[in-house]
């Protein structure tokens, strides 16, 4: 195998490996509050662009692939989202925050920086940047792109 496409698996499998831990260690942070990374997105997105219907949420996720239907009818059990008629089409729903998602949202918050203080003393600025940058590199003109776009965390 030449050094390129050793590099290239490489590359492939880090980024894979992060990922998994990633969403390892914000879950072993979110057990206690019997949430997993996937509701936590959708809490933090609800908190910051609610009320908003289920197409656009899932135009915003980074968790879900296609309509977190699923996703979403467990957080409503559970009393976290609230389903309500669109005020300017009835045949819509919009979902917000019920009182205990919202008080879920700050911890969740609270729970991300932790993660995000981790990064920092890991890595410099300079890394971060940098590493962000390849990333983004990575998922530029893939459909994934544009849920980073609509969240500000990507231009355009």
């Amino acid at each position: 195998m030449s050094n390129l496409y050793y590099e290239a698996e490489r590359f492939r499998y880090l980024i894979l490996a992060a990922q998994r831990q990633g969403v390892r260690m914000l879950n072993d942070q979110l057990k206690a509050h019997d949430l997993t990374a996937s509701q936590a997105e959708v809490i933090r997105v609800l908190e910051d662009r609610q009320p908003i219907s289920l197409k656009e949420l899932g135009s915003l996720l980074v968790c879900e692939t296609g309509s977190p239907s699923r996703l979403i009818d467990r957080m409503v059990t559970d009393g976290l989202i609230d389903k309500m008629s669109d005020p300017n089409d009835s045949r819509y729903v919009l979902l917000r925050l019920t009182a205990k998602g919202t008080t879920l949202a700050g911890s969740v918050r609270h729970i991300e920086i932790g993660m995000y203080e981790q990064f920092r003393q890991l890595y410099t600025e300079e890394e971060l940047i940098a590493t962000g940058d390849a990333m983004e590199k990575l998922i530029r003109h893939m459909p994934i792109e544009q849920a980073l776009v609509k969240r500000g965390l990507i231009s355009d």
